[in-house]
């Protein structure tokens, strides 16, 4: 931001690029139970149809015997494909999708537009790790904040990877 001021001209402190991405990307499948005001989600390297399901299956097994109806909103790769709609109605869980160009009907929306505000943005991050402990650090203010930390979806947190070294 240009103007004038008082402090020293230095040069200001740069981000690497994004464009080369050793590491790959990771997607956040995320769920939001409106009632409970809860948001949790799970890292998966990919949104495909294996990712998507596993996701589903744990979302179920935090609500084993409550009807569920989930929004879903960008999975354009999945949510038609017949292996996903038979899983879901294996699962009971009904589906509703959101218009084309109205994913501002969806709750979630708001609760991701925060989410990248206090975890994502103006961070350089240097592992996966770094930033799954920035969320869930987010994750845990926002619940203790709110009073809800004892909800059904804390369940759907995965185990942490352990790192085997060879001796």
């Amino acid at each position: 931001m240009g103007g004038t001021v008082w402090a020293p001209a230095t040069r200001p402190v740069r981000m690497r690029a994004t464009y080369h991405r050793p590491h790959g990307i990771e997607h956040f499948l995320a769920f939001y139970d409106v009632h409970g005001d809860y948001l949790n989600g799970v890292f998966r390297p990919r949104r495909g149809l294996d990712e998507v399901s596993d996701a589903f299956r744990r979302l179920r097994a935090c609500y084993p015997r409550r009807q569920l109806f989930v929004v879903l909103d960008n999975l354009h790769l999945v949510h038609d494909h017949p292996r996903f709609l038979n899983l879901l109605k294996r699962l009971h869980i009904h589906p509703v999708w959101t218009p084309t160009q109205s994913s501002w009907l969806n709750l979630i929306e708001a609760q991701f537009g925060v989410l990248k505000k206090f975890t994502v943005a103006n961070t350089d991050d240097a592992s996966h790790e770094q930033r799954h402990q920035r969320v869930a650090a987010y994750l845990r203010y926002r619940h203790q904040r709110l009073g809800n930390s004892n909800h059904p979806l804390r369940k759907l947190d995965i185990p942490r990877h352990i790192k085997l070294e060879l001796h």
